[in-house]
């Protein structure tokens, strides 16, 4: 295929912002601090995930010098598995004098003499915080990619709020206990706030378009880029496509495509590829799913003119196509 413009470009997103959120956490009703709502009303890009689900081992729990120290154990594949942590700052409160892991041992709470109870330490969170300080991959900062979906709100309502009144996840979240009896779902939202157009010219392109409407087209890409609701539905798409998620059926195979509404604020600003890189290395995690091997930072491009037998972004004359491309489908 040849070069139509001697001036190609791609249109590059982001994520400059991920939340984790417990699957209980959102459905218990549990609140969070203010200032995390807020930081979380931008994000518009959701993956529901899951992992083995953790419980506390309470012959292990030692709580010395406001330590505390313990092992998680879990499930692979009915396999019984153990984590360990250990110098987590805890300083006993409101007259609080142990601490108590009643089954399923899912949480230790501190306890005052009259059985009070004043602060506590879910074993899920315990396991994040245990996990987010390594940075090596392990089963409990390992992530399965199950769903990816959007929620765009009318900007009255948080990010969480909208998520836990949505059909979609209410569903997966009733149905993950039989597909997946060990893990536990946690969700994870982002926001890609890191947006970029890139271009590569080809001197050597012959027969390429060079004069003025070259220039003209990529100045009006530069100053009139996606809006943000076309920029959400695009990172969408190009997420469920790279990742095959369990529960999703839409754009797992027919993306791109000259025919997705998806696409079409690109095809009008004759954008001829797309990258989404989707980075969690920031709060320790790896993700996956059956179709991806696991990594804390994935990379997915898309030619988006293949289907127009031109020459994309990535087919510059003298320069191999990048490893990974996903091209387009009709």
């Amino acid at each position: 295929m040849k070069r139509k413009f001697l001036t190609e470009y791609a249109i590059c997103y982001m994520n400059s912002l991920t939340g984790i959120i417990t699957a209980d956490q959102l459905m218990s009703g549990g609140t969070l601090p203010p200032e995390e709502e807020q930081r979380l009303s931008n994000c518009h890009i959701y993956t529901i995930a899951a992992r083995p689900s953790v419980r506390f081992k309470p012959e292990s729990l030692k709580h010395q010098n406001n330590k505390f120290s313990g092992t998680l154990a879990y499930r692979v594949d009915g396999k019984e598995c153990e984590f360990e942590f250990g110098n987590y700052s805890w300083e006993l409160e409101d007259g609080a004098v142990k601490l108590d892991c009643p089954y399923p041992h899912l949480v230790v709470n501190a306890v005052t003499p009259e059985g009070k109870i004043t602060t506590h330490m879910p074993a899920n969170i315990m396991a994040m915080l245990r996990a987010r300080s390594d940075t090596q991959r392990h089963d409990l900062n390992a992530f399965q990619v199950l769903y990816i979906g959007q929620a765009i709100g009318d900007g009255s309502r948080y990010a969480v709020d909208r998520l836990s009144s949505h059909s979609t996840l209410q569903r997966i979240l009733a149905r993950a206990p039989y597909d997946h009896p060990d893990q536990e779902i946690v969700l994870f939202m982002y926001e890609f706030g890191h947006t970029k157009i890139i271009s590569s010219m080809d001197g050597r392109a012959v027969g390429a378009i060079a004069d003025d409407e070259n220039d003209a087209r990529f100045a009006n890409a530069v100053k009139n880029p996606p809006k943000k609701k076309q920029s959400v539905g695009m990172i969408e798409a190009a997420l469920i496509r790279y990742f095959q998620p369990e529960y999703n059926d839409k754009f797992k195979i027919k993306f791109p495509s000259t025919k997705l509404k998806t696409l079409k604020s690109c095809y009008d600003l004759d954008i001829s590829a797309l990258t989404v890189e989707l980075d969690s290395s920031e709060v320790g995690v790896f993700m996956w799913s059956s179709s991806v091997s696991i990594s804390n930072h994935h990379t997915m491009s898309f030619d988006l003119v293949a289907p127009l037998k031109r020459a994309s972004f990535f087919n510059a004359t003298g320069i191999k196509e990048m490893p990974g491309i996903i091209k387009a489908t009709l």
